[in-house]
């Protein structure tokens, strides 16, 4: 473990000791909302493209059981509600929500929620539900995945592909999360082509079946869990790049869609990548949203607004000590607002 390391957390363990990143404290007075994505036994994490977008379920129960301890738990609508109507707590509202509506959620994710008697919100892609597909950003990496894994490596040829596609500053040490990050700042038609190529070239066809995503009756059972079912947007689109037509399909058909399925009513919503802007914001509130999230990290004050909340992304490598366990006064550092980087 480097010096950095050490230092860092020694500071976050005297901090969280003498009471300064106690979320008592410095959630006080405001809405916390965690952010997860994929729930996956380590076996498999190792053998998805993204693996720093996935936690255990061990690594789950974790941080479960920090914030049960520390915060009072529910879905985003329900904290947000309570928020604003001020009410008093024991301890500060958190909103634990799950993106990209994976099956791992339902699989490994919903047993852990359900042990620790918590209630969160899921984000659902609705075309991608329907198609029974992955989302862009997976079957590039799996693809990718699938190219380097061949006899010759197939390295050469993967980058050529990218060039061609007008893809700058890859990172081989890096090649699939600099690709995919890249592969944002292309248009959208752009973007889909070079995806298409990629599935091609390297047959990336049989994807495992723990990358699948939810279906319609498990995303149904969540709710009739108690759990909160919310829209992603119809195609996984950044939202910033779609003209107002666009936009109001994203928003409108997919809550219409998911309404239908799932008989609840949909009134939250989750911007793909994080991506929105005062446009998009004031879009989701004409569809009859009641709320909306970022992926901006930070809390919400009063002044905060609803259709573009902070939330703090989960990474549980990121809140390990040096021998890989959870530490509890790295993760109250990082949220409370003192952490160098984060907002």
């Amino acid at each position: 473990m480097s010096i950095k390391t050490k230092l860092r957390n020694s500071i976050a363990q005297l901090l969280f000791s003498s009471g300064i990143t106690s979320p008592a404290k410095c959630a006080h007075g405001r809405l916390s909302i965690a952010t997860f994505h994929r729930v996956l036994p380590e076996n498999e994490r190792k053998n998805y493209p993204f693996p720093g977008l996935a936690v255990t379920p061990k690594e789950l129960d974790a941080f479960l059981s920090y914030f049960t301890k520390y915060f009072d738990c529910n879905t985003v609508s329900t904290q947000h509600e309570r928020y604003l109507s001020r009410e008093k707590t024991e301890r500060p509202l958190l909103a634990i929500t799950f993106d990209d509506a994976q099956y791992d959620n339902f699989l490994n994710a919903r047993p852990v929620l359900a042990q620790h008697h918590v209630k969160a919100s899921f984000f659902a892609p609705v075309a991608a539900v329907e198609r029974h597909e992955l989302l862009w950003h997976d079957q590039l990496g799996f693809a990718i995945m699938a190219l380097l894994k061949q006899s010759d490596g197939n390295q050469a040829k993967l980058m050529q592909i990218l060039i061609d596609a007008g893809l700058k500053k890859i990172d081989s040490s890096s090649l699939i999360m600099t690709a995919v990050q890249a592969s944002k700042e292309l248009p959208l038609e752009s973007r889909l082509r070079l995806v298409d190529k990629l599935v091609a070239d390297s047959g990336a066809t049989q994807i495992p079946e723990f990358a699948r995503i939810m279906a319609f009756d498990e995303l149904k059972a969540l709710a009739n869990d108690g759990h909160e079912i919310g829209s992603h947007s119809m195609t996984h689109c950044m939202m910033p790049e779609c003209d107002d037509d666009a936009l109001k399909y994203e928003l409108t058909e997919s809550r219409r869609i998911l309404q239908t399925h799932l008989n609840f009513p949909i009134n939250t919503f989750c911007y793909p990548n994080g991506n929105s802007d005062a446009r998009t914001a004031r879009a989701v509130e004409a569809a009859g949203y009641g709320l909306a999230v970022t992926t901006s990290w930070g809390l919400n004050g009063k002044n905060s607004d609803r259709f573009r909340l902070r939330r703090c992304d989960m990474d549980a490598k990121r809140v390990h000590d040096s021998n890989g366990n959870f530490l509890p006064a790295l993760l109250s550092f990082r949220m409370s607002g003192f952490y160098p980087g984060l907002g």
